[in-house]
């Protein structure tokens, strides 16, 4: 037998995959994917019944490995409950027939979703809201003058230094390291989740760099201007898709988010499965008057998805909703569809899909285990509403958002 054969049973909480045939490298990203698909659906408890396996390679064990990791970040378990002689010889060999052989989860265990404070159906998705903290919410603090960067006017004297702080949020233009000098070829936009410090040099290398402070390693980063989230979250909200084919674009989803809290602006972050991201990024950085969105230079100097990206990706956004019209957050926001008065701004790091525990979800744990993955990209989001060539706005397919109201904003 050449080919990898699944056979799926359901056996109360427990999901059994009968394989047969062989698990080398041609055939373990199929089980990947079946894996994966599984996980999506709420299936935290898998079983593989490898009896009709007749070989196994060091690339099929791997993504044994993979997917038992996987299931044990959302309290699930993973494991072969029956094994062909010549599956458990080579496990034996490496070490891991007992350590993938291993059911440690008591079914009928799992931690069941607090009650939610209000459900409702909307755009083929279902949407939950859970309060944290009612009273809670964010005090923003603004730097610096966005608009510099169509005429790249930054100069030194535009630049600060800033480091990564327990609980708050960023987004903004900068780049990883601690003066002007050291920066000034590599600003691009950036992202920071408390401890995590993420960016994507305006270089052209459109490779994204991160730093995870750590005992005395702590991130700092050089900024241009920025917008800073300090404070507790009062919401936790969590979407799904129902009935919808398509994913939840940003903009219907933050008016949901709007309608279940009540609030007119507030501060989002957000851990989501794409199904397709629209953004850009800059390619040049904007400093000693660079050409960058004059033609033909704005070709090459800023890059654009011209297509969906990064679909059935994990990806973890933060940004600044508004509906109140003019207000200090102006020049940072934009209108997230054409002639809205919903505005925003929204920077989305792009990771490898992982499980997400959609019983029990801790942000902070959440972010660290992403950042312990791999850094894809990071994008500005933004709607390309252009006739006929447009390819609209970012979507999502499920998630979580943690939201609180602005209680202040404040220029320094």
């Amino acid at each position: 037998m050449n080919n990898l054969e699944i056979f799926v049973e359901y056996k109360n909480e427990e999901t059994i995959l009968k394989c047969s045939g062989r698990l080398d490298a041609n055939r373990a990203g199929y089980l990947n994917e079946y894996i994966d698909k599984l996980v999506r659906d709420g299936h935290y408890l898998i079983a593989l019944d490898m009896t009709g396996i007749e070989y196994l390679s060091s690339a099929g064990i791997r993504s044994l490995i993979t997917q038992s990791k996987n299931l044990q970040t959302v309290s699930g378990c993973f494991y072969i409950s029956a094994m062909s002689d010549n599956v458990h010889e080579v496990l034996k060999l490496v070490g891991m027939a007992e350590m993938l052989s291993k059911h440690d989860h008591k079914v009928g265990t799992k931690t069941k979703p607090e009650h939610p404070h209000r459900s409702f159906n909307a755009h083929g998705f279902s949407f939950s809201d859970a309060p944290l903290n009612e009273k809670a919410s964010m005090e923003i603090t603004l730097y610096g003058k966005p608009e510099k960067v169509m005429h790249s006017d930054f100069k030194v004297e535009d630049a600060r230094l800033f480091q990564a702080e327990e609980q708050i949020f960023s987004i903004g233009l900068g780049a990883i390291g601690e003066s002007y000098e050291e920066c000034r070829e590599r600003f691009g936009e950036y992202l920071v989740a408390g401890k995590n410090m993420a960016y994507i040099p305006g270089d052209g290398s459109q490779k994204p760099d991160y730093i995870v402070s750590s005992g005395l390693l702590i991130g700092k980063l050089t900024e241009l201007y920025g917008m800073h989230f300090k404070g507790e979250f009062s919401h936790i909200l969590h979407f799904e898709r129902t009935d919808a084919i398509n994913g939840i674009g940003v903009s219907q989803l933050t008016e949901n988010i709007s309608q279940l809290t009540g609030y007119d602006h507030y501060v989002l972050v957000m851990i989501a499965e794409s199904d397709g991201l629209t953004g850009t990024s800059l390619n040049v950085s904007p400093v000693d008057g660079a050409r960058i969105f004059t033609y033909p230079e704005v070709i090459e100097a800023v890059r654009f998805t011209t297509e969906p990206v990064y679909e059935k990706m994990q990806t973890l956004s933060i940004g600044y909703i508004t509906t109140k019209g003019e207000n200090t957050s102006t020049p940072f926001v934009r209108s997230l569809t054409p002639g809205s008065s919903t505005k925003g701004h929204i920077h989305t790091a792009v990771f490898p899909y992982i499980p997400i525990n959609k019983n029990s979800i801790d942000l902070y744990e959440t972010i660290d285990v992403m950042f312990n993955t791999s850094l894809i990209d990071l994008l500005h989001l933004t709607n390309d509403s252009r006739e006929i060539k447009g390819i609209g706005e970012s979507r999502f397919i499920q998630g979580f958002c943690w939201v609180a109201p602005v209680h202040s904003i404040q220029n320094v």
